[in-house]
């Protein structure tokens, strides 16, 4: 019964991908139905008029539908979508222009294949070579037979040696939609135990998500089914699993709060109706079973204690959620973003599975595994371009290892990273102040309303000059370095200055604000008019962290000058300096816990959030430390780390962010959570394997390498 609606919804293949379904079409025209028509006045600006869009001829439609594609993505993916059945050659470039999220664009005509005339038929999927933000589209974390675990770090496609893929997402996945944690177990029980181990012993992962909203309900059901011995339970405990959790929406649509699991394959007769009665889990005790028809698809629903679970068999296998929409959104696929349309980041990210691999969980961001990652990993395919890598054992030299963590990365990636720190990101203009057209070029404005006009033109143009010059010396010192290998030291948070009487007062008042009225407060914090602290969320969470980049030969003069001039317009503080056996460390001294310093010593610049990693970094450079360098390896990087100060640390920065962010979006795909019980089982449930394995680690070294699967790091 199933099979039909599957094959009307995803038969057109993956160029076509669920948005080219006539289910998608329909909606796309209910859409577009409720439209105003937009114009443009003299100006340029966006106007509504009161006639439809259903109203308007086919050409105008067209114009109308480039219009829509700047608006936000329920609205910019309807128009795409009835812009998909005319002619490409009639809107493709000036949809490339009008384009709110031009990756989406781009990436949905190519995978309509549009070419453009010319010797370069792909050149609208550019830039394939600049690195912007987010650096970071995955993390990843993969146990093997052997016991061993590997972590995956997923970087932009600009910094991948190479894309291949070994492994392929099986075909029942496309049509889910995106999720936020994704995980595959080999072995359907032992990979649970495996992985509940890893987040930290008995109860870990499961016994923090039980205190959740979201994907506690189903995973204690699971946990019951595979614990009991019944025959009928048997075959599903060494089943293959993959498991889908959804947190908040990427946009205003799709999937938000539910947990599907997907089991490949036929199910034997016993197991399939253990399933829809759980008859024998004491959690869903009087639990109901019921069969409903959603649109010609045959769910089971079965009421327990704690909720709902709804069962769905396709040809492929079998469907549970805890949710009715992420199941119905699998099903029903309209114009929401699946894994299908992530077909790169998923060959990236199915790269660090191996034939012994049991367990792998892969966490989204939320900004990251989208449509920039698509585009750029095509066109860095079609041209060919891969990234070379090389170690750079030198230095390793600027890598103390008496902190939380010592990183040490060799030449190739790190290039690209580093020119992006030092690059300019808002190359917008500035624009001056336009003179209101009943001012009659100045004629009708008094001699105070003059003055202040052209005072505001005047700040302009400073401001114009002064960021002319600023770029001018961000060049010229990043032309004095040697991008060939960085170094980084970390060691925890910066302890928080004291905070004044007035600081005090105004805490207590931004706290009460906080209850009263959230987004005024975060609106306030962003600002920086918190009244203490400059705006940072939390006091003290600024990182200890120093970055250290060899210098060219007979720059270091150079280099200090820059950085004299440079950093006291960067940040508003008071400038010091102290030295340290002989090696001056220059700090501004701000009004918050972060305190830019720097030192250049052996030929070695080092650049940190407070002095305290500066002079850490500066000891090991002078050999009163031990260093990285004491470590023999031919790797791209190698680290030493401090597991539970590490896993600490990172869980005390998660646990502020998500508290700090509750109600409202977050970098990554989580919803913020309105108490600490929920952080607690947010962080548990999405991060807890990787902060389990970090702190098993005790004080360790790691040893990683670059390769189709972006950068994997191993125990040494």
């Amino acid at each position: 019964m199933l099979l039909p609606v599957l094959i009307g919804s995803g038969a057109l293949g993956w160029a076509q991908g669920v948005w080219g379904s006539r289910e998608s079409k329909n909606w796309a025209w209910d859409q577009a139905k409720s439209w105003y028509v937009i114009k443009r006045d003299p100006d340029g600006q966006r106007r509504w008029d009161n006639r439809k869009f259903g109203s308007l001829a086919y050409g105008e439609q067209t114009t109308q539908l480039l219009e829509h594609l700047g608006n936000s993505g329920r609205e910019r993916r309807a128009a795409l979508i009835i812009l998909g059945d005319r002619a490409l050659d009639s809107w493709a470039r000036q949809a490339l222009r009008k384009a709110g999220d031009r990756d989406e664009v781009a990436h949905f005509l190519y995978l309509k294949g549009y070419r453009m005339p010319g010797k370069d038929p792909y050149a609208y999927l550019e830039p394939g070579a600049r690195l912007d933000r987010p650096w970071t589209h995955g993390l990843g974390i993969h146990l093997d037979q052997t016991d061993a675990w590997r972590l995956q770090w997923i970087p932009s496609p600009v910094l991948m040696s190479r894309i291949e893929a070994p492994q392929v997402l099986p075909k029942a996945l496309e049509r889910a939609p995106q999720p936020g944690v994704l995980l595959h177990l080999q072995h359907l029980r032992p990979g649970v135990e495996r992985l509940k181990g890893l987040a930290g012993g008995e109860g870990g992962v499961s016994a923090a998500l039980a205190q959740g909203t979201r994907a506690g309900f189903l995973l204690r059901h699971m946990e019951v089914w595979l614990k009991k011995a019944d025959p009928a339970l048997a075959p599903l405990a060494d089943r293959e699993a993959w498991v889908l959790h959804y947190g908040l929406r990427r946009d205003d649509f799709g999937p938000s709060e539910g947990t599907l699991i997907f089991l490949p394959g036929d199910l034997p007769t016993r197991t399939q109706l253990a399933l829809d009665l759980l008859r024998l889990n004491p959690l869903s005790r009087g639990a109901r079973s019921r069969s409903v028809d959603w649109n010609g698809v045959k769910v089971t629903q079965v009421r327990g204690s704690g909720g709902v679970l709804n069962l769905a068999s396709t040809p492929e296998g079998t469907w549970i959620s805890d949710r009715e929409a992420p199941l119905r959104d699998l099903l029903f696929p309209v114009a929401q973003t699946t894994l299908g349309d992530r077909r790169e980041w998923c060959r990236v990210a199915l790269a660090a599975m191996h034939p012994d691999t049991q367990v792998s969980l892969w966490v989204l961001p939320r900004i990251g595994a989208g449509a920039a990652f698509e585009r750029q990993a095509i066109r860095r395919e079609l041209t060919g371009a891969t990234q070379g890598v090389w170690p750079n054992p030198y230095i390793a030299k600027a890598a103390p290892r008496t902190g939380a963590l010592a990183l040490s990365m060799g030449a190739g990636p790190t290039e690209l990273l580093i020119g992006s720190l030092l690059r300019t990101d808002d190359p917008g203009a500035i624009d001056e102040p336009r003179m209101p057209a009943f001012a009659e070029e100045g004629r009708a404005l008094t001699a105070d309303q003059k003055k202040a006009y052209q005072a505001e033109v005047l700040g302009v143009r400073r401001r114009r000059e002064d960021r002319k010059l600023l770029r001018a010396e961000l060049s010229a010192l990043a032309g004095s370095l040697d991008l060939r290998g960085a170094s980084i030291f970390w060691n925890g948070w910066v302890e928080a200055p004291a905070l004044s009487a007035e600081q005090k007062a105004a805490m207590t008042r931004f706290n009460s604000l906080k209850k009263e009225d959230r987004w005024r407060a975060n609106e306030k914090q962003r600002l920086g008019k918190a009244g203490y602290f400059g705006g940072y969320g939390e006091p003290g969470m600024a990182p200890s962290i120093a970055v250290s980049i060899a210098l060219k030969p007979g720059q270091q003069g150079k280099v200090q000058g820059d950085l004299a001039r440079i950093l006291p317009r960067l940040f508003k503080g008071r400038h010091q300096k102290r030295v340290f056996s002989g090696v001056e460390i220059q700090r501004i001294r701000t009004d918050q816990a972060f305190a830019p310093s720097y030192a250049v010593v052996n030929d070695t610049l080092v650049l940190g959030s407070d002095d305290a990693s500066v002079q850490a970094v500066v000891a090991g450079l002078l050999g009163q430390a031990p260093t990285l360098a004491d470590y023999e390896t031919r790797s791209f990087a190698r680290a030493e780390l401090d597991g539970p100060k590490v896993a600490s640390a990172l869980e005390t920065l998660l646990l502020s962010y998500l508290r700090s962010r509750s109600g409202g979006s977050s970098w990554w795909w989580l919803e913020g959570p309105a108490d600490a019980d929920e952080a607690g089982a947010e962080v548990a449930s999405t991060f807890g394997p990787f902060l389990g394995a970090i702190r098993a680690l005790g004080r360790r070294g790691m040893e990683l390498e670059w390769g189709p699967w972006g950068l994997e790091g191993r125990p040494r």
